[in-house]
């Protein structure tokens, strides 16, 4: 019984060293056995590796937005039970039925939104996932197209009357 237990236990530290050698391949260590069908095993089971990692990471990063979406609307609907208990403290007449909501229109913008209103161009740039975030020092491009023609000398002198 003694000696079935002692060749276990060889086989079972025969195959811990193989493991750990097989470890150490994969990290890139210890590669100086091996010869060039190996190194080609080796490297094909690794880009096998990241490959799977890769589209691990992009399916994670394709559920964050309705991960993101779920925990938005969960606030909410906590946000509105709130709103509906804090609505028990007052009278109905105290509480208007409506906001009146109006847009302000912006005059003189300094900002060229192509025909667009902002509101409709912020939304279309949120959609397409562009922003521009530079800073633009100076006078903007499209306000002095008019510019006022020089004055002449009002007060001139007329010597010769």
């Amino acid at each position: 019984l003694h000696k079935q237990d002692t060749k276990e236990l060889d086989v079972l530290k025969d195959e811990n060293a193989k493991l750990q050698m097989k470890q150490l391949r994969l990290l890139g260590k210890d590669l100086a056995g091996l010869n060039l069908k190996e190194l080609q095993q080796l490297e094909q089971q690794l880009n096998e590796g990241l490959s799977a990692v890769k589209k691990k990471k992009v399916r994670q990063n394709l559920d964050l937005p309705s991960i993101y979406f779920t925990r938005v609307l969960h606030k909410r609907d906590s946000i509105g039970s709130v709103i509906e208990e804090l609505r028990g403290f007052f009278s109905s007449t105290d509480i208007p039925n409506y906001f009146d909501y109006r847009p302000v229109e912006r005059k003189n913008s300094l900002i060229n939104y192509g025909g667009a209103s902002p509101d409709v161009a912020y939304d279309s740039m949120i959609e397409r996932g562009d922003s521009d975030t530079t800073l633009h020092l100076g006078p903007p491009t499209d306000v002095y197209h008019k510019r006022k023609a020089p004055e002449r000398d009002a007060h001139s002198n007329d010597s010769g009357s």
